[in-house]
Formats: C-alpha cells, structure tokens, sequence
C-alpha cells in the first residue's frame, strides 16, 4: 500500500481548481482539515483523489501537467530542502530521495535517472501517479533554476509499471 505525506496532499488541496477541490474532498474518506502534514495517508483514498478530480473537471491531461509543474516551485518558496541543488541536473540525480520523503511502501515506487548531461535527462518513474502529473512535476523542477528554461519535455514510455519522461532545457 502505497502513503503519501499530509503536506503533499495539503499543498495539492491548495493548488487546485474549485471543482476539482470539491470533488476531491467529497470523495476522501477523511476531511482535508484533518490532514496533518507530518502523518501518512493512502495514496488511492487521497492524493489519486485529486489527480482523477483534476483530469475528470478541468482539461485532463494539461490541467495535470500544469497542476504538477506548481509542486516544485512550491516547494521551493516555503521550504529550504530543495536550496542544496544548484541546477536540474543535481536535483534529477537526488529527486529519488525527494520523492521517497513524500511518498513510501511496497508500492510507491521510484525515480531514477536513466539518462544525464547538464541540460538532458531521461527520468523512470514506476509511482501509482499518473504520468501527466509527474512530467509537470518534472518540468516545474527545471523552472526552478532561474538561469534554465524548458525546451521540451514528453512521456516517451508509457507502461503499466513504468514510465519514462524525457526533458531538455537551456541555460543563459
């Protein structure tokens, strides 16, 4: 069974359409103001929630991008955790470990860095969330370096045990 931290699924709440909001916390089984940032909760009851609620109310696939392309600079602006990386490239070899402090269990899987240079990455993601979502993710991650912008980024593989993103980007 895979868990997710209560301040993943806090910052998720926040992020959020109205709708999407609603039709998430209509379907958890345990109110968002019980959600206490330092405990665990399950994945499919809460955080799935939210990504169906995304897909389902908004514009699919891009509202689930774009919803997780606003993780990381979130993180950025109210933690410190993320100061230590001085570029995508560091933070893509250690985004493992990151993940892993949200995410845990037999099933939560992982990332890995399949493919690296200084403005490439080819990540593996064998998670429970839906790739549209992490590849946000991923892409919120290079925005935020000030000095790199994104060129590109896509699912390349799309399997029911991994998927494999790939992204490039520039730096002035």
């Amino acid at each position: 069974m895979t868990e997710v931290k209560g301040r993943f699924i806090l910052i998720l709440d926040a992020m959020v359409s109205r709708r999407a909001q609603q039709k998430a916390r209509a379907a958890m089984k345990i109110p968002i103001a019980d959600i206490k940032p330092g405990q665990w909760y399950t994945f499919k009851d809460t955080v799935l929630l939210y990504e169906r609620a995304i897909a389902d109310v908004n514009d699919g696939q891009t509202d689930l991008k774009v919803t997780g392309a606003r993780i990381m600079p979130t993180l950025k602006k109210h933690t410190n955790e993320l100061d230590v990386f001085a570029n995508p490239q560091q933070l893509f070899m250690a985004f493992n470990a990151l993940f892993l402090s949200d995410n845990r269990g037999p099933d939560a899987g992982h990332f890995k860095a399949i493919e690296m240079t200084a403005t490439y990455a080819v990540m593996e993601d064998t998670s429970p969330h839906l790739p549209e979502f992490h590849l946000g993710v991923l892409e919120g991650a290079v925005g935020i370096f000030p000095r790199c912008s994104l060129i590109s980024s896509e699912i390349v593989e799309r399997g029911s045990d991994k998927r494999v993103y790939k992204l490039t980007w520039k730096t002035r």
